[in-house]
């Protein structure tokens, strides 16, 4: 363990929760909806799906992005070295593999959500989440861990589970919400 190490507070420990469980729930609603309409027609539904993928990759970047992010996992873990190959380990990734998703999903955090870039053309694709859903469940694990050592229970003990049941009801919501529009026709473009 760092020497420098302060061990989080619970309500920092809380905020990581509340952040990963955004990542996951931004993540598999937006999977939901695209199971149901890969392309929808109305600006409605592209503005959500494109939000849910926004606030997916800006949450992950405050856990996973830049180091000095309050919930940055490097600032939560005790033993960060351990926490990385673990992490890794879990993800069937490789270190090169990791900082390339890494520099993905921030390229993408800072040239299309954070930051204003005239330059519309530098995105020519969108992050894969698949690698920001098992992180986040990764780091959920070590999260939950810690809180439930000082009496945290609130919260469910398998986030993967959690996210099952979520993405069931996302897509009952999903499509019953995708019937409900599909009567409109886009006028406003």
């Amino acid at each position: 363990m760092p020497t420098d190490f302060m061990p989080p507070t619970t309500d920092e420990l809380l905020t990581a929760v509340q952040r990963l469980g955004m990542i996951v729930r931004c993540i598999h609603q937006k999977r939901a909806l695209t199971d149901i309409e890969k392309k929808p027609q109305l600006n409605f539904w592209l503005l959500i799906y494109g939000m849910l993928l926004d606030v997916a990759v800006l949450e992950w970047c405050k856990l996973f992005g830049t180091d000095s992010e309050p919930t940055h996992w490097k600032r939560v873990v005790a033993d960060p070295d351990r926490f990385r190959s673990d992490l890794l380990m879990a993800l069937a990734i490789d270190e090169l593999r990791w900082m390339e998703y890494w520099q993905d999903m921030k390229n993408y955090r800072d040239r299309h959500v954070a930051h204003h870039n005239w330059d519309l053309s530098i995105i020519d694709h969108y992050p894969e989440l698949t690698l920001a859903l098992k992180s986040s469940y990764f780091y959920y694990s070590y999260v939950i861990a810690e809180l439930r050592t000082r009496g945290e229970t609130r919260f469910p003990a398998d986030l993967d589970e959690y996210c099952a049941r979520f993405a069931h009801q996302a897509g009952e919501i999903g499509r019953a919400a995708l019937a409900a529009t599909a009567r409109f026709r886009e006028r406003v473009y």
